[in-house]
């Protein structure tokens, strides 16, 4: 998606945690065997506006299968977009 339009980044890093009751996996409880919540934080180095960011993020939210995957099977799903800038931090979340 950054290529089709045109966003240049140096780095890119993705983290993600995830809550499960693990109780289901093992048959003691009967409750949902997957995820309950993901929350995943996309760390990105650039020098694009925020505009631009915003427009990356609608667009992988709209097009990644694996992104809608998780949104149709994970109840409480988050994403949460940062910049890595070495000189201030983080300014941009989304």
């Amino acid at each position: 998606m950054a290529e089709k339009i045109r966003l240049e980044y140096e780095d890119l890093e993705t983290t993600a945690e995830g809550t499960l009751d693990t109780r289901g996996r093992k048959g003691l409880a009967d409750v949902p065997v997957h995820y309950r919540a993901v929350r995943l934080v996309i760390r990105i180095k650039t020098k694009a506006t925020d505009k631009k960011l915003d427009r990356l993020a609608e667009l992988v939210s709209r097009y990644c299968p694996v992104d809608s995957l998780i949104k149709a099977a994970v109840p409480d799903y988050t994403v949460v977009w940062e910049r890595i800038d070495d000189s201030v931090g983080q300014c941009y979340v989304k």
